[in-house]
């Protein structure tokens, strides 16, 4: 389906041809790993359920977010977000409790997401919107659904309703923390549900991919979407600050033209949604320029998710566009303040 616009739209040809790329790649997932090692150990599952809502509305801003543990494994972006998380009941079994979090004062939040312990020292950006976001969050369950995540889904087991109370609507309605009308970490979370076996809608249908910064990147670098409007391309190839309905403008494009790729390709949207994310954090990363022919393998997470063995160069370079034409490689995602990726 080609999203009507003049100043961006869908590219079905070329939206087609990268799930033909796809395909010919013959990639499975090895497991899903960011989502496998996030969980801390014996959650149960009604556990697993409150861990991974309260968490996925936290997985915005983790730009330039590193780090090197003591025994040195390097952890950036969500990795380092879920090692912390992960690892926030072991000075307090209830963290991830709607009663715990409502309640919980702002040291004990900070002193979770610091890799010492320091409450001085968190690791995340914006600590007083994600702690704003999940005392909300624990608030919100506790007067309406008990506290309990499994109560919500038990409540809303479908995504989409006619009279407006489907799982999307009254989620991104009912908390501020999952007030994106394009519902990215929403989906992030229900693919989470999904990959680890605990919970699926009965309309999966209605899953779309989450479309975050990695996934805009690579949409327009490698051409299932066309910049018509010379101005917006200009501002997204220099990072200049960008409007909100252009950004919404962007992210609807660029999540019908995924569409299109999924349907036509006949691929599991999370499927999709790790390549792309993977491509992007690594191959084709926003802080280095594009590993469209040369690759020095460092800092990899492509070749151990899908058990690549890689020749060096971007895996969707045949197919890209931007791997031979600098007027699509120059482009990034949007420069946009946001908590919804």
């Amino acid at each position: 389906m080609n999203h009507p616009s003049d100043r961006i739209a869908v590219n079905p040809a070329q939206a087609q041809r990268m799930g033909q790329r796809l395909l010919e790649l013959g990639w499975k997932s090895a497991g899903y790993e960011t989502i496998n090692d996030a969980l801390p150990a014996g959650a149960s599952d009604s556990a697993a359920l409150d861990y991974f809502f309260y968490t996925s509305m936290l997985l915005f801003d983790f730009k330039n977010i590193e780090t090197t543990l003591p025994d040195g494994t390097y952890l950036k972006g969500t990795n380092l977000f879920f090692h912390l998380a992960r690892h926030a009941p072991d000075t307090r079994p209830d963290f991830w409790t709607a009663s715990a979090l409502a309640a919980m004062p702002d040291e004990d939040f900070l002193r979770a997401f610091s890799l010492d312990g320091d409450p001085a020292r968190p690791a995340l950006s914006r600590m007083d919107e994600r702690i704003r976001l999940l005392r909300d969050a624990a608030r919100v369950l506790l007067t309406h659904w008990g506290g309990s995540v499994s109560r919500l889904l038990l409540k809303h087991p479908r995504l989409r309703e006619a009279n407006g109370l489907g799982l999307l609507d009254v989620v991104q309605r009912s908390f501020q923390g999952y007030d994106d009308p394009l519902y990215k970490k929403l989906f992030v979370f229900l693919k989470a549900l999904d990959v680890t076996g605990r919970w699926r809608p009965l309309d999966p249908e209605n899953v779309q991919i989450p479309v975050d910064y990695h996934v805009i990147r690579l949409a327009l670098r490698n051409g299932i979407v066309t910049v018509h409007d010379p101005a917006l391309a200009e501002m997204l190839r220099q990072g200049a600050d960008c409007p909100p309905a252009d950004e919404q403008l962007l992210r609807q494009v660029i999540m019908a033209a995924y569409d299109e790729m999924i349907r036509s390709a006949e691929l599991s949207v999370y499927f999709v949604d790790e390549v792309f994310w993977l491509v992007g954090r690594s191959c084709c990363h926003y802080a280095r320029a594009p590993r469209c022919a040369a690759c020095d393998f460092t800092d990899c997470t492509v070749q151990p998710a899908f058990a690549y063995t890689c020749p060096g160069r971007c895996p969707l370079a045949t197919t890209c566009l931007g791997a031979s034409d600098e007027a699509f490689r120059s482009l990034r995602e949007p420069n946009i303040v946001t908590t919804y990726y």
